[in-house]
C-alpha cells in the first residue's frame, strides 16, 4: 500500500527548512511509539497533544525564519544591483567628466594658440606702422597739403595697444566662459547622482522610532 503524500513530494521535503523536516521525523517517530505493544493509550495520547502544540509552534517559528531569510537575501540582492548600478553610473559620470576637461583643454589650447598669433598679428602691424608713419625730420618743411597729414607714433601705439588689449579681454572672456560652461555640467552630473542614489536608496522609507 503507497502512502499519498501529495505532488512533487521530494521537492517539498526538500525545500522544507531543516526544523520543519526534523518536525515531521518526530511525530512520525511518536506514531510508531503508539504501535507498540506495551505503549498506553491515554499516556500517549497526553504527550501526543503536547507534542502537537510543540510541533506546530516549531513549524510556524521554522517558516517565519525563513521568511526572514529570504526577505534579506533579496534586500542584499537588491542592494548590491543598487551599488552595481551606482558604480556604473559613476563611472560613466567620471569618463564624462574627464571628457569634458579634455574637451576644454583642447578649446583652451585652441584659444591659446589663437590669441598668440592675433598678438604676433598685432605685434608686426605694429612695427609695419611704425617704419610707414616715422617722425618727421624737424629740418624739413611742413607740408600741409590733403594726404599729407601727419599721424604720430605716439597715438599709433595707443591705437593698436588699445585693440591688442580689448581682443585679449574678448579672449580671455570666452575662455571664462567655457570653464563656467565645465563647470555648470560637472555640478549638474553631481546633482544627477544624488538624486539617482536617493531615488533607488530606502534612505526615505526609513522611520524615525520614538
Amino acid at each position: 500500500m503507497a502512502l499519498n503524500v501529495g505532488p512533487d513530494f521530494k521537492q517539498r521535503w526538500l525545500e522544507a527548512p531543516e526544523a520543519v523536516r526534523q518536525t515531521f521525523m518526530d511525530d512520525l517517530n511518536h506514531i510508531c511509539d503508539l504501535l507498540q505493544p506495551e505503549t498506553q493509550t491515554q499516556l500517549w495520547l497526553a504527550a501526543d497533544q503536547k507534542a502537537q502544540q510543540q510541533a506546530q509552534q516549531t513549524v510556524e517559528q521554522a517558516y517565519a525564519d525563513l521568511k526572514a531569510r529570504l526577505i534579506e537575501e533579496a534586500r542584499v540582492r537588491r542592494q548590491l544591483a543598487l551599488e552595481l548600478s551606482l558604480a556604473n553610473k559613476r563611472a560613466a559620470t567620471e569618463q564624462y567628466a574627464q571628457q569634458l576637461f579634455a574637451d576644454e583643454q583642447r578649446q583652451y589650447a585652441e584659444q591659446t594658440h589663437t590669441l598668440d598669433n592675433l598678438r604676433q598679428h598685432i605685434e608686426q602691424e605694429t612695427l609695419r606702422y611704425t617704419e610707414r608713419y616715422h617722425v618727421n625730420d624737424s629740418h624739413q618743411n611742413l607740408n600741409f597739403a590733403p594726404g599729407m597729414v601727419h599721424v604720430s607714433d605716439q597715438h599709433i601705439m595707443s591705437e593698436l595697444e588699445t585693440v591688442r588689449l580689448r581682443l585679449e579681454l574678448e579672449a580671455e572672456a570666452h575662455i571664462e566662459q567655457a570653464v563656467s560652461k565645465f563647470r555648470n555640467k560637472l555640478r549638474t552630473a553631481a546633482q544627477e547622482e544624488i538624486e539617482y542614489i536617493l531615488h533607488n536608496s530606502n534612505f526615505s522609507d526609513v522611520k524615525p522610532t520614538v
